[in-house]
């Protein structure tokens, strides 16, 4: 009869309950937190005597390499080997409650590989049984298991049937190409009254040279190996982590290797000694074998912790079991000796001192294989759980941890649950500070944590510094909440979709939650607005509501944003043929928001207020490139066809000496400007104006702050005027030719084609007239042009074939 279950069949449905009785809801609301968890964990193991009750059994383990020999005619040879086989009457009480026996190398054939349909198992198994003598009647077999070569079989003494449960199987090839199972592991577990345990047995990679591999084999059966769980694989020294940890339930889990109070590792794990001596021959024929454990490489990658980390082994001393020649006690001349077959074993904390080595011995006298059997008897405590007891000691321990926390509760100061950043600018930080305070008698931890609505602790416009900290009694910090909307954040906040408005929830470990609700009034500005919504602005954007926003971007659409022409028109007029230069000064701040006051608020730029020189008439017909509301790109090149087929045809049409363009006005404004006066030097001196006529490296700080603006504008666009999709293809096409970069803008939406093409016709014409130079407006404006997507990893020469994209577009 065998009481066994593969890990890969399904089980019943069982109901979830902790070690102590309760249901895991009731767990999960009074354990919330691993520290409260460990407290109470702790709290179980030095009570644990009060409700367990502990048994000594004794496991007999056996490994033994048959190097693919049929069972030895003479059955003494087994019977040796097994050890608790008596001579005369079979006293039960004298046999080991489990006995486990392991085999390697049971079938080598060629094809027990391919089918993996050994049948060797059977040959063995009955040669096992009948060397048992009268002992096998008070044994049964609850378990066993193949993979080629590798064989386990697990027995329990009669009186000892009804208290084990849970037992299932396992199998893991790691052999040939990492999978086939001429190397890997059979495993067997289950559980011994209320404790659960794990038998592997392993054949690991052969050779003196692969201890990393024997070692990564190793890691990969842990992790490999699995078992269905159940509820009855709890740990019955505490509740189960996952009762009071995670949603899933047991029957959900895969149990790993070390989800047991024990696990007991043996087989032919093929460790050999590191080095040959040169003497060896001489030290085992002296029987002064315990001179080279030092050389052993399973001992030393314990003692590294390279591998078999936390396991334990008997004292050895008995000979090493591999290689000999098959029939004798000699050794092969031809390989090092080594203990390749060993027994460790793992307690699980909690469990530690369960297990003591009673025996652990080869046995000589058997020579049918060139490795000699290994056997240990191993004394393993088990528990019984008095499930009353537990229950009430787990209630006690709770009760406990109640009137300590209610003893310890912390409470805390907050200086304001409404904070108010004011008006709030695109690209302007306003900073608040948040007064925190110790009012308690214990230390308190805080900290700003996630709402259901939302996984981050804050929303993308604000930044807390520190976000969770720790203050004595009586301290108190000042946390700084930062309002900052950029261009990732601020496309719903300009179109009225979204406000500055969220609750920030303050959590005390062990205390309450302080709510604070952060509000500011965002100005809507054309900065930060995607190009969509401002190609159909045609006033204000400053005063519109969420309403105004839904009607404008049902009407009709320039094809380049006002605030660009505003920027552009100015800069066309005041900036290109006054004598001065562009993009080399980034202009003054003040005056910029200003500039974009008048954006916001779609007034005309006042060239009073801007420029630091007097404008006046320009006598030699200076270029005034203006559009009309209706056709802005249309009137502002002439010789572009708006209805070209490609991209490239558009460029290639740009013509900067055939411009007819027309001042642009207010619908009400039916005079046209007056014109600007010829000398734009006359507040220099005279060696300041000839030196800025000639050498052209005057400029003027309003110029500047406009251009700076225009930079700025395209900056801020959620989405850059060439879409990110688009990023990696215009790079490869900075690192090629003109033609790679006309055809990288062959999708380039037509909308963002229009704004483009009238952009790079004002740049050619400040290039043209020697208002700046290609490659100064390709370094500033590459970056605004071309922006990476989110999680890309940038390489040092892409800002150079950046740069070279748009000189590309500027030819």
């Amino acid at each position: 009869m065998e009481h066994s279950t593969n890990a890969s069949g399904s089980g019943q449905e069982e109901t979830v309950v902790s070690p102590t009785g309760h249901s895991k809801e009731f767990v999960q609301q009074r354990v919330s937190n691993p520290t409260k968890e460990a407290w109470i964990l702790d709290s179980l193991k030095k009570r644990r005597t009060e409700f367990l009750h502990k048994q000594k059994i004794r496991a007999f383990v056996g490994t033994w390499n048959v190097n693919g020999k049929a069972p030895p005619a003479d059955l003494g040879q087994l019977t040796a080997w097994l050890g608790f086989v008596p001579d005369n009457e079979v006293e039960l009480d004298k046999l080991p409650e489990l006995v486990v026996l392991g085999f390697q190398e049971l079938d080598v054939r060629a094809e027990a590989f391919v089918y993996n349909n050994s049948v060797k198992d059977m040959e063995w198994t009955e040669a096992v049984e009948r060397s048992m003598g009268m002992a096998k009647q008070k044994l049964v077999k609850v378990a066993s298991k193949q993979l080629i070569g590798m064989f386990i079989m697990v027995y329990v003494r009669t009186d000892m049937v009804e208290v084990v449960t849970g037992v299932q199987m396992a199998s893991v090839g790691c052999g040939i190409m990492g999978v086939v199972g001429n190397k890997g592991a059979v495993a067997v577990r289950l559980t011994f009254r209320d404790t659960p345990m794990c038998f592997v047995c392993a054949h690991l990679a052969h050779d003196g040279a692969q201890v990393e591999r024997r070692n990564a084999q190793f890691h990969d059966l842990s992790r490999r190996l699995a078992f269905a769980g159940s509820a009855a694989d709890a740990d019955p020294l505490t509740p189960s982590a996952d009762v009071v940890g995670s949603g899933a339930t047991e029957a959900d889990r895969m149990h790993s290797v070390f989800d047991h109070s024990y696990v007991v590792w043996f087989g032919d794990l093929n460790y050999r000694l590191a080095i040959d001596t040169g003497d060896m021959d001489e030290i085992l024929a002296r029987g002064e074998h315990r001179a080279l454990l030092g050389l052993d490489q399973l001992q030393i990658v314990r003692m590294n912790k390279q591998a078999f980390a936390g396991f334990e082994e008997g004292h050895i001393d008995f000979a090493p079991t591999y290689k000999y020649i098959v029939g004798t006690s000699e050794y092969d001349a031809r390989r090092r000796p080594a203990w390749c077959d060993r027994v460790l074993w793992w307690t699980r904390p909690g469990c530690e001192d369960g297990v003591l080595s009673e025996a652990y011995e080869s046995v000589d006298s058997v020579c049918t294989s060139d490795h000699k059997p290994v056997r240990a008897q191993l004394g393993l405590d088990v528990w019984r759980v008095d499930v009353e007891r537990r229950r009430a000691v787990f209630l006690e321990v709770l009760r406990e941890l109640d009137r300590y926390e209610n003893e310890c509760i912390p409470t805390a100061n907050v200086e304001a649950t409404n904070v108010d950043f004011g008006d709030v600018y695109f690209g302007r930080a306003v900073r608040r500070q948040l007064r925190v305070g110790n009012s308690g008698q214990v230390p308190l931890e805080y900290g700003f944590v996630a709402t259901p609505n939302r996984a981050a602790v804050a929303p993308g416009w604000l930044r807390i510094s520190p976000e969770h900290g720790m203050l004595l009694p009586g301290q108190s910090v000042d946390v700084e909440l930062v309002v900052s909307v950029d261009e990732r954040t601020s496309a719903p906040l300009s179109t009225r979709q979204e406000d500055l408005d969220d609750i920030l929830v303050l959590h005390l470990t062990r205390g309450r939650d302080y709510f604070i609700q952060v509000r500011g009034a965002y100005q809507v500005s054309v900065y930060g607005m995607s190009l969509d919504v401002l190609v159909h602005c045609k006033g204000a954007v400053r005063n519109m509501t969420r309403a105004d926003f839904e009607q404008c971007l049902r009407s009709g659409q320039f094809s380049v944003p006002r605030s660009m022409w505003l920027l552009i028109d100015f800069l066309s007029r005041y900036g290109v043929d006054r004598g001065l230069t562009l993009f080399n000064y980034t202009g003054d701040s003040v005056l910029g928001r200003r500039i974009r006051e008048w954006l916001d608020t779609d007034q005309a730029l006042d060239p009073g207020a801007i420029l630091q020189w007097p404008e006046g008439s320009d006598a030699q017909g200076s270029s005034r490139m203006s559009l009309t509301d209706q056709t802005l790109v249309a009137s502002a090149i002439s010789d572009i066809d708006v209805l070209a087929p490609s991209t490239a045809e558009a460029l290639e049409q740009l013509s900067l000496g055939t411009w007819t363009p027309t001042p642009m006005r207010a619908e009400s404004d039916s005079e046209s400007e007056p014109d600007l006066e010829p000398d734009p030097h006359r507040h220099l001196g005279s060696g300041q104006a000839a030196e800025a006529i000639a050498g052209r490296a005057a400029h003027d700080a309003g110029v500047d702050t406009v251009a700076s603006c225009l930079v700025e504008l395209l900056r801020a666009l959620p989405s850059p005027l060439v879409p990110t999709a688009l990023y990696s293809a215009c790079i490869e096409a900075g690192g090629h030719s003109r033609a790679a970069a006309l055809e990288a803008l062959e999708v380039l939406p037509p909308g963002n084609l229009n704004v483009l093409v009238y952009l790079l016709a004002f740049l050619r014409e400040a290039v043209e007239r020697g208002a700046t130079a290609a490659a100064r407006v390709a370094r500033v404006f590459a970056p605004a042009l071309l922006r990476p997507p989110v999680g890309h990893v940038r390489v040092d020469a892409e800002g150079g074939y950046a740069e070279t994209f748009v000189l590309y577009l500027l030819q």
